[in-house]
């Protein structure tokens, strides 16, 4: 079975997250971050903010991260 990720609703400026313990946490756009996976200039291991949160015609979570739209997948979030 293929694992996709679903998205119900989406804010540009609040991140739901669930921690391994369950708990739900609200962000608010700016978002601390760091870059996981290198994009472009982004080097690995770059704290970066996240400035905005959309949803792509692909149904992927993107950050908006000094003016470009990044997948999920390249940041993590630093709570």
């Amino acid at each position: 079975m293929e694992n996709k990720q679903q998205v119900g609703a989406l804010h540009p400026n609040l991140l739901l997250l669930v921690t391994p313990q369950g708990l739900l946490i609200q962000l608010f756009t700016p978002i601390k971050g760091v870059v996981i996976e290198q994009s472009g200039t982004l080097q690995r291991g770059t704290t970066v903010w996240i400035e905005a949160i959309m949803q792509s015609k692909e149904h992927k979570i993107m950050y908006l991260v000094l003016g470009k739209w990044l997948p999920y997948f390249h940041i993590n979030v630093i709570n």
